[in-house]
């Protein structure tokens, strides 16, 4: 798939949210601000390998990426 603005090539990373911890009292303690599954669940993210500031936010960009996504998960991820 191609970029809707410059015709590059979309890539996409796998994101893996960084997480922060504390020690307080010799314990080790989360220390973010924001915690739970919608900040701590690895996504996808697509973007213009020329510029990740292009709008790819289009119909037919979306419906491929939500493919490749599938793809991904059911083949790729399971042999990390």
């Amino acid at each position: 798939m191609n970029c809707p603005e410059c015709g590059s090539d979309i890539k996409f990373s796998y994101i893996i949210p960084t997480k922060t911890f504390r020690i307080e009292n010799g314990k080790i303690e989360r220390d973010d601000a924001w915690t739970g599954p919608e900040y701590d669940t690895p996504y996808l993210e697509f973007y213009c390998s020329n510029d990740n500031e292009h709008d790819i936010d289009k119909k037919e960009v979306v419906e491929w990426s939500a493919k490749i996504e599938e793809e991904f998960y059911e083949k790729v991820f399971p042999t990390l």
